[in-house]
């Protein structure tokens, strides 16, 4: 009877998705180039004409000068950052602790009674130089170290006696124009972050879908397939015995069922995935004429090209009918060659095999018998 093992066949899909991380980075990245552009825009187009018209009211005047290059090259370094998608990470920390430090030192240099207005020009640049320290962190980091700033402000007024309700309102003003903009951008910045996440995550999981209807796709055919290649010889014997026309004591009937079983077992290995397809073929149906205590020894040499399931059934099908009339041993013999391979089998038969061969351009098959024994060659030239 028909002898089939059929070995499982894990199927795994690997979607291709766009993972949220990436997602979103790239997403940070516009938008902290953006802000880069922002504060630059902001030293030079603002700050920087502030600075040049109250320079003779500083105290002293370098000290605006080198706090002005040093905000340009920070907001440089983050754009630069930016560019090569680096993250500030844990360095972003000691920096605003550099920028409050610069910020300090250009307020100390200002008369105190020029805290409020132009002369003022760091306290707006420094919230942007904030924004880019928290881009990546949300609203609350940047909403602290804006209090802070806003706190550090109030007790250099408070020291240098600028406490009066005038000074203290124009300065509430002042904040509330400039943190509308910053606080609007780092709450962008979250819910971009948020966007870019969610999408990210809905067309990876659409991917997975697409691709789990793809490997069942490809699998309905395979069957199919594989239930056309078994319907034209399978199938008939397999109703030659239920409806007792075969006769399973029958030598030839014997002989057809070990020939399909073989043809069956080499049909399900076509399916695994394996470094050598045709030897993975030939051993699983080696493994099958071994049960019945037939003893094969297999040969492999050469290197051998990319065969197509069609070469390959059509260069084991001989095989096939050699080994299952086989009575006690066989030889198998795999030779490859750049432009060709070859697979050739020698063995004892008390019964000529009716061999039987897959059309297939390129191959050639050759026979010979002697002495009880029979070698069967099949060629495959590229």
């Amino acid at each position: 009877m028909l002898d089939v093992a059929a070995p499982a066949r894990p199927v795994t899909a690997e979607p291709e998705g766009t993972a949220p991380e990436p997602t979103a980075a790239h997403i940070l990245r516009g938008l902290r180039l953006a802000v880069v552009a922002i504060t630059l825009a902001v030293l030079c187009g603002l700050s920087l004409p502030m600075l040049l018209v109250h320079m003779d009211l500083y105290r002293p005047a370098w000290v605006q000068s080198v706090a002005f290059t040093a905000f340009a090259l920070i907001a440089c370094g983050f754009g630069a950052l930016a560019w090569l998608e680096i993250t500030p990470g844990r360095w972003r920390w000691p920096l605003a602790g550099l920028v409050f430090g610069i910020s300090i030192a250009a307020t100390a240099a200002i008369p105190a009674p020029h805290l409020i207005g132009q002369a003022h020009w760091s306290f707006g640049p420094l919230g942007w130089l904030a924004v880019l320290l928290t881009l990546d962190l949300g609203v609350r980091p940047l909403a602290t170290l804006l209090v802070t700033h806003y706190a550090i402000t109030l007790a250099q007024l408070a020291i240098a006696g600028q406490t009066d309700r005038a000074t203290l309102v124009g300065m509430a003003v002042q904040t509330v124009i400039v943190w509308g903009f910053q606080l609007a951008v780092g709450h962008a910045a979250t819910l971009m972050r948020w966007i870019a996440v969610d999408a990210a995550r809905v067309a990876e999981q659409e991917e997975k879908l697409r691709t789990e209807e793809a490997v069942a796709e490809r699998l309905h055919a395979e069957q199919r397939l594989r239930y056309t290649a078994l319907a034209t010889t399978t199938a008939p014997l397999l109703a030659g015995l239920a409806t007792g026309a075969l006769n399973p004591e029958d030598e030839r009937v014997r002989r057809s069922c070990a020939l399909e079983a073989a043809r069956m077992r080499r049909l399900f290995a076509e399916g695994d995935d394996v470094p050598d397809p045709l030897v993975h073929q030939l051993q699983a149906c080696i493994d099958l004429v071994e049960r019945n205590g037939i003893t094969v020894s297999l040969a492999v040499r050469g290197e051998r090209p990319a065969l197509s399931k069609q070469v390959r059934r059509a260069l084991t099908e001989p095989m096939l009918a050699v080994l299952v009339a086989t009575v006690r041993s066989a030889r198998v013999t795999v030779a490859g060659w750049p432009d060709r391979v070859s697979v050739s089998v020698v063995a004892d038969n008390t019964a000529t095999a009716e061999l039987s061969t897959v059309e297939c351009p390129g191959v050639a098959t050759t026979t010979m018998e002697a002495e009880g024994r029979v070698w069967v060659e099949v060629t495959w030239r590229a």
